[in-house]
């Protein structure tokens, strides 16, 4: 209980960090939003379940996710993964 905790914490403080770093030239803040995204979608399915339908939305943004997936670390395609609104 004390680790999902401490990993929801976590991915929050990352997607909000993300956001207040994102304005900077470096995209940064891009990189910290998908790792707390990441880690968010382990642990609260509401988000996993606001993600596929995000991505049920914008289906030509999530086929480019898809083909893109092959070439991300292992946490961003975990997160591709289990986002995907077309898997069971």
């Amino acid at each position: 209980m004390m680790k999902r905790s401490a990993k929801t914490l976590l991915g929050i403080l990352l997607v909000l960090g993300g956001i207040v770093v994102t304005p900077l030239p470096i995209p940064f803040g891009i990189l910290m939003i998908v790792i707390g995204l990441s880690l968010l979608v382990t642990t609260v399915p509401k988000i996993r379940h606001w993600l596929k339908q995000l991505r049920h939305k914008y289906q030509q943004t999530s086929a480019g996710l898809n083909r893109l997936k092959p070439r991300l670390p292992a946490f961003a395609r975990k997160l591709i993964e289990d986002t995907d609104p077309e898997s069971p």
